[in-house]
């Protein structure tokens, strides 16, 4: 199972800080190396704690998200 935090990690280091910058969620599981269901599984569960976003078939960090993974660099 994927940790939740590292894939908050990845959607910072893509940058994907707005929906503007979203990424696309296939490209995205392909990034990570992990099964498309698993991803989609995780961000479901991120979206519920209201730290990421979709747009359509994209997805990407909320202010609320931002301020989670800024926080655990601290």
């Amino acid at each position: 199972m994927l940790d939740p935090f590292d894939v908050l990690k990845a959607l910072h280091a893509l940058a994907a800080v707005d929906e503007v910058r979203a990424v696309d969620i296939e490209k995205f599981a392909r990034i990570l190396g992990a099964p498309l269901e698993e991803v989609k599984e995780v961000l479901g569960t991120l979206s519920k704690m209201e730290y990421v976003s979709f747009s359509g078939e994209k997805v990407y960090l909320t202010e609320i998200g931002v301020l989670k993974i800024s926080s655990l660099f601290c």
